[in-house]
């Protein structure tokens, strides 16, 4: 009756040994893996694709109001269909370089938390107005790609977290259209080198290809003499969209070219008129019987003069005002006429373009003549 608990206690042990070689102790499975990341630490090839940077605050701003703008601003992206990484992890990733505008800083808090895309912030508060930009950025390049500015005055923080949450919004609506594939967008003008604005921003100049998010964008081309010219367009993504504006010439206040050479004309003649009337002035009135016996004194002066000063010079100030505009009208339409000629064919020579843009501006005023230009 003893031997049985005798084999039991045996029994008992050998499973136990066993077990002990099969089994190791949790203490050392723990000591000899790897550490527990952190909370705040951003593994690599994660789905991280926007890293927001701590934003920049501009005034008196408490943290715990800081904290909440913050708060706004993620929250704003994390509707989106990516990762957000928050201020506070990429404060714990790359630690406090203050604020981050340069594309250096922005690639490697890009590179350090694992994003795409990397977010920037400023809030500018004066007194109890507060404004807010926005910025998305790309991670590799560190070159900005779009930015957004809301406002508003007299408001207090919870208006501002508002704010925040729209403006993210809106750079949250872009990501996605990123991420759908860009735009192509290829504008010209008629005539060329016209400055292209991009929704508010100066793209460069015409002829431009540049890629674009997808949705709506406002596109403005101007050229000093020219009326600018602004359209509203909407880009699908992956497509290619071909932009063409034709800008007219502001309107030229001085009459077109016939005019020119009538009043050269009646100017010409006026003037002569004007010169002949003054040199008449006071000489004897011998027209029919005038300047006969009793008209005429013991010296032979006649006693009916002509009386035309005041007409001569009527006529010298009109001849020479109708000249003068008529040689600015010929002036300026001549060079118009060139400048045409140069934007339909598209064939003169550089040599013949700087001989235009040396040509003399000429004007009138009251009283006066006005020439302009580089001799």
């Amino acid at each position: 009756m003893r031997a049985f608990p005798l084999v039991h206690r045996l029994l008992a042990a050998f499973l136990a040994f066993a077990l002990t070689l099969v089994v190791p102790p949790a203490t050392a499975r723990a000591s000899i893996g790897e550490p527990a990341p952190s909370a705040t630490e951003i593994p690599a090839g994660t789905d991280a694709t926007v890293a927001v940077l701590p934003l920049e605050v501009r005034g008196e701003v408490s943290d715990a109001d800081r904290a909440l703008l913050e708060r706004n601003l993620v929250e704003g992206l994390t509707r989106g269909a990516f990762r957000v990484v928050t201020p506070q992890d990429v404060a714990a990733a790359v630690g406090e370089t203050g604020p981050c505008k340069e594309a250096a800083c922005i690639q490697e808090a890009a590179k350090k938390t694992h994003a795409t895309h990397v977010v920037t912030g400023i809030v500018v508060v004066e007194d109890r107005d507060y404004h807010v930009e926005l910025a998305l950025h790309d991670g590799a390049s560190g070159a900005r790609i779009v930015r957004t500015e809301e406002g508003c005055e007299i408001c207090g923080i919870a208006d501002a977290g508002e704010l925040v949450a729209t403006a993210a919004a809106t750079l949250r609506t872009k990501l996605e259209a990123l991420a759908r594939g860009p735009s192509r967008v290829s504008i010209v003008s008629e005539p060329t080198d016209a400055v292209v604005t991009i929704d508010g921003e100066i793209a460069g100049t015409t002829p431009l290809e540049r890629e674009l998010v997808p949705g709506k964008h406002v596109i403005r081309i101007s050229k000093e003499g020219h009326i600018s010219v602004e359209r509203e367009v909407t880009l699908v993504e992956g497509a290619q969209e071909s932009l063409r504006f034709t800008l007219e010439k502001v309107p030229s206040r001085l009459p077109k070219r016939p005019w020119g050479y009538a009043s050269l004309a009646v100017g010409i003649a006026a003037l002569g008129t004007g010169i002949f009337f003054t040199a008449l002035h006071d000489r004897p009135y011998k027209i029919g019987n005038n300047c006969q016996g009793q008209d005429v004194d013991r010296r032979g002066n006649c006693r009916f003069l002509w009386d035309t000063k005041w007409y001569g010079m009527a006529g010298v100030l009109a001849g020479a005002a109708l000249v003068t505009l008529g040689i600015a009208v010929l002036l300026n339409t001549a060079g118009a006429k060139g400048r045409r000629g140069k934007d339909r064919k598209g064939r003169r020579s550089k040599k013949k373009a700087k001989r235009s843009a040396y040509r003399p501006d000429v004007g009138i005023g009251l009283g006066s003549l006005t020439v302009r230009g580089r001799f």
